[in-house]
Order: structure tokens, then C-alpha cells, then sequence
């Protein structure tokens, strides 16, 4: 796969697990909260903009760690781990496009509440993505099966971090956008996501299932045909 391709799939997987699943959705509404209110703190005054860059630093940072400790296990395990985890990912991800498309849900998994209790609002919004990043990644599967379907597809460390890297940007380009909003806005487009969710999964799904077709395709006709 060419490294600008594995970048941007990777960046729509990010904005899919931060946009697209019931479960970081219900993390919107105390990531407002936090931004109204630290940002209306009279000892700091900072602007909701900066705290929401910060958060999103703390995103990047959960993704770059995750990332590193992937790419080094691969390169540890050699060409035969990844192409052993590649077709894996990629059947999973199948899988996991149809669950999505025929909107197949197996319970709710409970989301704690990542809001941390620090006084520095600059310390709790860094902290905020921490745990933003960490909290999104079990609980939307089909989009960590895509980040790790596409990152087994990477030839060095370099491609590896950056699909991770690409997949947190991702994640934090709605709660960057959210952050630019005034707190009105941010509510409005909540519930615009929250009424469409449906129709985004979707959208994803197939995404999802084109993306895996295709990978497959490519990895087990020219096989077939031998």
C-alpha cells in the first residue's frame, strides 16, 4: 500500500472512532463541559481553542506510544508476523463492516468518565486526551481493527507511527473543530451527530468493507490463480 494511502485511510478511521461510535459520542458532552468551564476559570482564562489543542496533544501522544510499541513488535517478529497480522486485521475488519452495516451491536460497554480532577486546566486538558484516546480505542473495535489492519501493512517504522499518528489526528479533528465553536454550536453539532448517527456507522461500514474487499482481493486472487 502506498504510504500517502495508508496515511489517509488511516486519518478517516480516526475521525470515524472519535465521530461515528455511540461510545465517544458520550464523551462529548463532559469535553464541553470542560472546555466551559476551565475556560471560565478566573485564576487561568484560557481560551476553549487552546485547551481543546491541548487535548488533542494528549490524543496524539496516547497514539504515538500505542504506535510505537506496535511497530516495534512487528519489526521484532519479522515479515512473518505482519503477514500473518495483515490478513488477520483485514478479516476481522470484514467482519466488522457487517456488524456495522446491518447495525449488529453487542451491548453497551461501559465508558468511565475521563474527566480528570487536576486545578491546572493546561495539565487536565493534556491529561484529558490521555485518557480520551486510551477510553476510545476498546470500546470502537471496527475502527482498531483498521488502524491495526493498516499499520501491519506498513514496511518500516516510519509508516508504522504514521498511521498511528494519521489515525489520532484523526480522532482529534472533531474535538478540535468542537473547541473552535462557541459552546452553543458545539451542542448543536452534537446533536446533529447524535440525530445522524446511523447514517454516519453506515457510511463507515461500507468504507470498512470496501477497504477490507479490497485488501483481500489483492493478497488471495493472485494466489488462486497460480
Amino acid at each position: 500500500m502506498e504510504t500517502f494511502t495508508l496515511f489517509w485511510l488511516s486519518f478517516l478511521a480516526g475521525i470515524h472512532a472519535s465521530a461515528g461510535a455511540p461510545c465517544a459520542l458520550v464523551m462529548y458532552p463532559g469535553y464541553l463541559a470542560f472546555l466551559a468551564g476551565k475556560s471560565g476559570d478566573e485564576r487561568y482564562r484560557h481560551e476553549p481553542f487552546t485547551l481543546g489543542i491541548l487535548v488533542a496533544i494528549g490524543v496524539i501522544a496516547a497514539m504515538l506510544t500505542g504506535g510505537i510499541l506496535f511497530s516495534f513488535a512487528v519489526a521484532e517478529g519479522g515479515g512473518a508476523v505482519r503477514n500473518l497480522i495483515a490478513p488477520a486485521a483485514f478479516i476481522l475488519l470484514f467482519f466488522f463492516s457487517l456488524f456495522i452495516i446491518f447495525d449488529i451491536n453487542f451491548g453497551k460497554i461501559p465508558v468511565a468518565n475521563p474527566i480528570p480532577m487536576l486545578k491546572n486546566p493546561l495539565t487536565a486538558a493534556f491529561f484529558l486526551g490521555l485518557a480520551f484516546g486510551i477510553i476510545i480505542l476498546p470500546c470502537n473495535a471496527a475502527a482498531v481493527v483498521v488502524l491495526l489492519a493498516l499499520a501491519a501493512t506498513a514496511t518500516g517504522l516510519f509508516e508504522g507511527l504514521g498511521a498511528f499518528l494519521s489515525f489520532g489526528l484523526g480522532i482529534t479533528l472533531p474535538l478540535v473543530i468542537l473547541a473552535g465553536l462557541s459552546r452553543a454550536a458545539g451542542q448543536q453539532v452534537m446533536e446533529y451527530l447524535t440525530r445522524h448517527r446511523r447514517a454516519i456507522r453506515l457510511t463507515g461500514g461500507i468504507i470498512m468493507l470496501i477497504i477490507s474487499v479490497w485488501y483481500l482481493a489483492l493478497l488471495f486472487l493472485p494466489q488462486m490463480s497460480r
